[in-house]
């Protein structure tokens, strides 16, 4: 069995690593932390899979960090060779294959929605006029089970659990490289861990 020890980076492949520090940093507020600029290195070129001709790929690669208690760093990386497929796959919520979000907690889900719909290269997962941050509907405990038999034993878990999801409020964004992101509201768990 593999021991996790944290998350270690989000990769994000684009065209243009200074465009794209600018977005994330006018949109998520992330702060350029480290650069290796057209860096060529054959054992980074074979750990990504370039067998053949290893010692031609070059890439430009930055770190931002992501503005928030849990540690979370954005990996941008530009190929300058060999060039990938020049296309961005945008995907539906419930298109199949891959990550389909990466969640963000906010303290105010209606002032990141506010933010971030006017912001050039972000698209709502819907374009109407009426999508916004919804909250969750309630939900009862014979709706989900706890894995853990002590957990799903006991009913003020379970309560407690139904209090959290029915206080969650959230919505959806595509960024310009067609990364899916979450903004979630989660009022009823500050102080939990």
């Amino acid at each position: 069995m593999i021991k996790l020890k944290g998350l270690g980076h989000i990769n994000i492949v684009v065209d243009d690593i200074h465009k794209a520090t600018q977005f994330y940093q006018d949109s998520l507020g992330a702060i350029p932390v480290q650069e290796v600029p057209h860096f060529k290195n054959i054992g980074f070129a074979k750990a990504a899979g370039f067998l053949s001709k290893p010692d031609e790929v070059e890439v430009t690669i930055r770190f931002l960090a992501l503005p928030c208690p849990t540690p979370i760093v954005l990996e941008l990386m530009q190929y300058h060779f060999p060039k990938g497929k020049e296309s961005v796959h945008y995907f539906r919520t419930n298109d199949r294959g891959g990550p389909r979000h990466i969640c963000l907690r906010v303290d105010n889900v209606v002032e990141a929605f506010e933010h971030l719909k006017g912001r050039k290269g972000v698209q709502m997962i819907n374009q109407s006029a009426e999508y916004r941050p919804y909250q969750l509907d309630s939900i009862t405990p014979q709706q989900f089970r706890f894995f853990d038999p002590q957990l799903e034993g006991n009913k003020e878990e379970k309560e407690n659990m139904c209090r959290i999801a029915g206080s969650i409020t959230f919505f959806y964004f595509i960024d310009p490289y067609g990364v899916q992101w979450e903004i979630e509201q989660r009022p009823d768990e500050v102080g939990r861990d």
